[in-house]
């Protein structure tokens, strides 16, 4: 994560004249906009509009997750920190005790943040001074906290413990019973698939019902000088063919649905996997390869696909 210190980039430029009428609204007799900063991101780092602005009396904020404006007296406050991470950028605003706001937007818009923080610092340094205070170099509070947890951060360290801890620990392989809401849109062919086993496991073991009487009425009476029954021995013969092509037909389809069921399977997974990492926030692909995410998104999906399709083979009903 990188601090930014004050740097003088502000020109002095105001807000146009023709400011919007909620913006107006909330600005007091002749007071005037110093600086302001759009918003694009919330605390959660999802993409929300917001308005942030700096004026000779106060703090203004619009912000995506306070539906009303927020106002702080820049006499009530103490120091406005700007840091960026993992292409993310946040404005911390403190006070004497604690933290008293936070502002996220993505980095883009950093160099009118840079110029929102000088007008700050420079503003409030006046007005220090107008008072007689000592002017205090800009400094980051004592307590920081995790974006995700909100959790207190320890001295020196920059990952949250808590984060990393909930990251380390082993999945449970209660988790697979998930994949039956993937499932589920599929049971009319998993039980077909599942009559089609039973069916063609039948249909192998009727080959040793016809392998006993072959052995017992013709073969060995013949050994013993019987004559052959040719007509008993074409019945016997077409009926091993007839349930070995029935056994391999029924095989043959139920491997086609089964097969066919857990590509789907595996297609909705990476269809939902993808609609979710849509919904993550900047951070996350911030602090995650693009390549580790890629070959994730194309195995993980894949090989869950492939545990189920083998669950189907061996027990279609658990499917």
């Amino acid at each position: 994560m990188k601090n930014h210190s004050s740097v003088s980039t502000y020109d002095g430029q105001l807000l146009p004249s023709n400011l919007p009428a909620d913006v107006l609204a909330q600005l007091g007799p002749d007071e005037s906009v110093l600086a302001s900063l759009e918003l694009d991101l919330d605390t959660e780092l999802k993409f929300r509009p917001g308005l942030l602005l700096v004026t000779d009396r106060a703090i203004l904020a619009h912000d995506p997750d306070h539906a009303q404006w927020r106002r702080w007296a820049l006499a009530d406050t103490r120091v406005l920190t700007l840091s960026d991470h993992a292409g993310a950028g946040a404005l911390e605003l403190y006070g004497d005790h604690a933290r008293l706001a936070v502002w996220r937007y993505t980095l883009g818009r950093n160099p009118a943040a840079l110029r929102l923080l000088d007008a700050y610092t420079r503003r409030h340094a006046a007005l220090n001074a107008s008072a007689g205070a000592p002017v205090e170099a800009q400094e980051v509070a004592d307590v920081r906290v995790c974006p995700s947890c909100q959790a207190p951060l320890p001295a020196g360290q920059e990952e949250c413990p808590s984060c990393d801890a909930e990251a380390a620990a082993p999945s449970s392989t209660w988790a697979l019973l998930r994949l039956w809401r993937f499932a589920q849109p599929y049971r009319a062919p998993l039980i077909i698939g599942f009559v089609l086993t039973l069916l063609a496991t039948a249909a192998t073991l009727v080959a040793p019902y016809l392998t006993m009487p072959l052995m017992d009425d013709v073969l060995i009476p013949f050994q013993s000088g019987a004559p052959i029954d040719y007509d008993t021995v074409r019945w016997l013969l077409l009926g091993l063919l007839g349930s070995a092509l029935l056994a391999w037909v029924l095989g043959w389809a139920r491997t086609y649905i089964l097969a066919w069921v857990s590509e789907r399977i595996g297609a909705d997974m990476r269809t939902a996997t993808y609609a979710h990492l849509q919904n993550l926030s900047l951070e996350y692909f911030g602090g995650k390869r693009t390549g580790d995410l890629i070959a994730r998104i194309g195995s993980e999906p894949t090989a869950s696909a492939s545990f189920c399709r083998c669950i189907c083979w061996i027990s279609p009903p658990m499917c």
